[in-house]
């Protein structure tokens, strides 16, 4: 029991995105973070990995799962395996990149006490925005574990999230975000960049963010119906704006 007990406390956060940072009608609609979180990351996750040795069987060459570039066989057999799958959660963060100030997306001057003005490049600017972001899912994540399911005394947090980020976007993030799990929640974080391929909980993130980018892109709700049962939260963070900005 003590050694269960010492597994229940670390939380596991594996997030996955949809959209770009292409701030025009050239660029995607929205900009989209999923969370797929558990504090039994092992637990039953033979289930989803089952469906890659029987879709090898059918004649489908499989290395690993991808919502994106799988074929709709594929993702048939893969949400069959977690739609019952037990121990994960699922949150969401849908940004309607029109309704975002333009401050957000382009180069802007930014007061200094040293120098009068600083330019501050399209690329912070971004990060910022993806910060942004991020903080407000990890909120609605940590929230729920330390406060409502407080029992579990959640110590720890693993967030791992999808290596489409920059290389030179991840320091500011790991920075800023970890430092945010420990002002607000006082949690000992830990933050990775990893592939897809790498996890099969990797993959069941990018099938749930997937889900939710069909839903709010394409109003498609089929793949939505196979995990809205795990959806804890789906905030749209623009959703009072009324104003576009392109």
């Amino acid at each position: 029991m003590a050694e269960q007990e010492k597994k229940d406390n670390i939380l596991y956060i594996f997030i996955d995105e949809s959209g770009d940072f292409t701030f025009s009608n050239k660029g995607s609609k929205f900009f989209i973070l999923t969370a797929a979180s558990t504090i039994h990351p092992l637990n039953r996750r033979d289930l989803p990995l089952s469906a890659r040795y029987e879709l090898l069987c059918e004649g489908y060459n499989i290395e690993y799962f991808h919502a994106t570039v799988d074929a709709q066989v594929v993702r048939n057999k893969f949400y069959e395996k977690i739609k019952d799958l037990p121990d994960y959660e699922i949150d969401s963060v849908i940004a309607e990149k029109r309704k975002a100030n333009f401050t957000l997306y382009e180069e802007v001057m930014a007061e200094s006490s040293k120098t009068g003005f600083l330019k501050i490049k399209t690329e912070q600017v971004h990060e910022k925005f993806y910060k942004q972001l991020c903080e407000t899912l990890l909120k609605y994540v940590c929230h729920r574990y330390l406060k409502i399911r407080a029992s579990l005394g959640i110590k720890k947090v693993v967030v791992v999230l999808d290596q489409a980020l920059p290389n030179k976007k991840r320091e500011f993030v790991t920075k800023s975000i970890k430092q945010y799990i420990k002002s607000h929640f006082g949690l000992v974080p830990y933050m990775y960049f990893h592939s897809t391929k790498s996890d099969v909980n990797c993959q069941i993130a990018d099938y749930c963010c997937w889900a939710m980018k069909k839903k709010w892109t394409d109003n498609e709700l089929r793949p939505y119906n196979e995990i809205k049962h795990n959806v804890k939260s789906e905030f749209d963070i623009f959703r009072n704006g009324e104003k576009y900005f392109y």
